[in-house]
């Protein structure tokens, strides 16, 4: 049994498409959790199983991860909240799941940046590093996926950043934490882990920008 968490967003339904076409076929079963089941295509509600309510409450995920071999992990946004309480605090009801059911292994949703010098002080990242540590300390296998971050104010100046968020009536900590993880991208946050055949494709996250993103958002 594989559980799939929010498959409905960006990342968990394309996940969960690519299962869909594999995982039958390989004999495994498919559970996903979603707030609003309505939201899955007839086509996907009719062949998996489906867990109604969030996966940061402690009731969902222990029926979700009974019988489970595997869990997709994907924190959603959430800045209404400081951002211990957003990853960490919404992870900590999975990770006793994790643990009493014997999950055997986890992938989650990271970030780059993981050993650098502001890996501490990288704000929503350093969160997720937090996050990150909890799940595999449950004793499942935990692959972390190690993405960069984007968001809609990267070009902005730091105090201006704080300014326009904190007007938008977001938690405060949240926001500083959105200031943080830029100052830190700023520092070379994203660019400062060495990539390996074994972690990354050659590629370096700065020639993809140059060469696939830009291209993109230019045209």
């Amino acid at each position: 049994m594989i559980v799939i968490t929010a498959p409905t967003g960006n990342i968990g339904r394309r996940l969960l498409s690519r299962l869909l076409e594999s995982a039958p076929a390989a004999g495994e079963e498919l559970r996903v959790i979603v707030r609003d089941p309505a939201r899955l295509p007839d086509a996907v509600r009719d062949r998996v199983d489906v867990v109604t309510g969030s996966h940061g409450d402690a009731e969902v995920v222990d029926r979700a991860f009974a019988g489970a071999d595997a869990v997709f992990w994907l924190v959603p946004p959430d800045a209404s909240r400081t951002p211990d309480a957003a990853y960490t605090g919404f992870t900590r009801p999975a990770a006793r799941a994790l643990a009493a059911h014997g999950v055997g292994h986890v992938v989650g949703v990271s970030a780059l940046g993981r050993g650098t010098p502001v890996a501490d002080r990288a704000g929503l990242v350093t969160a997720t590093f937090a996050m990150d540590d909890l799940l595999a300390g449950t004793g499942a296998a935990y692959r972390a996926l190690a993405n960069p971050s984007f968001f809609d104010y990267e070009r902005e100046p730091l105090d201006e950043v704080y300014t326009t968020l904190t007007g938008y009536g977001l938690d405060p900590a949240f926001v500083q934490g959105i200031v943080d993880m830029k100052s830190a991208k700023d520092q070379g946050l994203d660019a400062g882990v060495a990539r390996t055949a074994d972690t990354a494709s050659p590629t370096t996250f700065a020639q993809w920008c140059e060469r696939t993103l830009k291209p993109a958002v230019l045209s």
